[in-house]
């Protein structure tokens, strides 16, 4: 087991927020492609360190998502890939009682990510309702840029919320920052308010023509995430969960030597579904 400033994992591998829905990951109604190349489970969440849901609000959203045209959220580019889900989700409370039991026997490296858009309020209140199950720790997601985050950029909303989400969890709380220009500034108050690691970082805000306001992720943010952790591990001591844009062993080494205590993968499923499950599992033999 590795101590990750408390939260004990089986390995410094963690699947980032998406990639497995709520924990299952996808299923054939869901993702037909998927099921066609890969099977009905392709991603088998239990053999990493920690697995991070969705990002799941207090009340259900349905985002800029529909399932009819999925090429409005997710477009495909030179260097990895855009995207603008807007976090839709099934909110916290089917969240608890429809989906959480589906996973609960299955996987005890759970981490749901949540997030609020306006009311930081509302982030205590899905903890509170997240104390009532079993979990490895609570990620919160203050960095989504397709999603209007009123308070983002509020240091002072900022710091309350992290004093009280500390104050009323039962597990363990990360903090996932964006590339912005005061993340280091973020990252410090998160670890001044008692958060215990911070997860770095989201995807880069963007513009593509066609697509419209987005995040993009996959290779080409790599050299951006880099820096940022570079930059981020020099002025905290709170442990990083570094992720942007690793494809392959040799990009997690480079984020371990900037200073990471465990890595995250998510766009790498697009394209090489098996790859960070074998990755994981070469470290552990």
């Amino acid at each position: 087991m590795i101590d990750i400033n408390g939260i004990k994992v089986k390995n410094p591998f963690f699947i980032a927020s998406g990639p497995i829905k709520y924990g299952r990951g996808y299923k054939i109604y869901e993702n037909p492609i998927s099921f066609m190349l890969y099977g009905l489970d392709y991603i088998k969440p239990e053999l990493f360190g920690g697995a991070i849901t969705k990002t799941l609000t207090l009340a259900p959203r349905r985002g800029h998502y529909r399932w009819y045209a999925p090429w409005q959220v997710l477009k495909k580019l030179d260097d990895g890939w855009a995207n603008r889900f807007g976090w839709n989700n099934c909110g916290i409370d089917y969240f608890i009682r429809h989906e959480y039991p589906k996973v609960k026997n299955r996987l005890d490296n759970l981490i749901p990510s949540i997030g609020a858009t306006k009311q930081p309020e509302e982030i205590l209140e899905i903890i509170k309702k997240l104390n009532l199950i079993k979990v490895l720790a609570i990620e919160l997601n203050i960095s989504c840029p397709h999603v209007d985050i009123t308070f983002r950029n509020d240091r002072k909303k900022l710091r309350e919320l992290f004093i009280e989400a500390v104050k009323l969890s039962h597990y363990p709380l990360l903090v996932k920052i964006g590339p912005e220009d005061d993340a280091i500034i973020k990252a410090i108050i998160a670890e001044q308010a008692g958060i215990k690691a911070v997860s770095l970082i989201n995807t880069v805000p963007a513009f593509i023509k066609g697509f419209g306001d987005c995040g993009r992720s996959g290779p080409g943010i790599k050299k951006i995430a880099l820096e940022k952790i570079e930059k981020i591990s020099s002025a905290i001591k709170i442990p990083i969960i570094g992720g942007g844009g690793i494809m392959n062993r040799d990009d997690c080494f480079e984020f371990f030597n900037a200073g990471v205590q465990a890595v995250s993968f998510s766009s790498i499923f697009f394209t090489h579904p098996f790859r960070p499950q074998e990755i994981v599992k070469n470290f552990c033999e």
